[in-house]
């Protein structure tokens, strides 16, 4: 059940990233409405296979695709 929640948020997170261009997690968590802990396991989703990208701005962490 949870790999299924992992990676539909997954695909979430990249549909959106796709839109928007970047966002930090605080900003995928408020606009796709799951928990902290399902989000960063579909961002290593997506980091393994080389989808995104991280690029540390001030105190935040900018993700957009490659």
């Amino acid at each position: 059940m949870l790999w299924s929640q992992i990676g539909q948020t997954a695909g979430m997170v990249y549909r959106l990233l796709e839109e928007k261009k970047e966002a930090t997690t605080t900003e995928l968590m408020r606009e796709l409405k799951v928990p902290y802990d399902v989000l960063q396991m579909a961002l290593g989703w997506l980091a393994r296979e080389d989808r995104v990208k991280f690029d540390r701005v001030g105190k935040s962490l900018k993700i957009s695709l490659k």
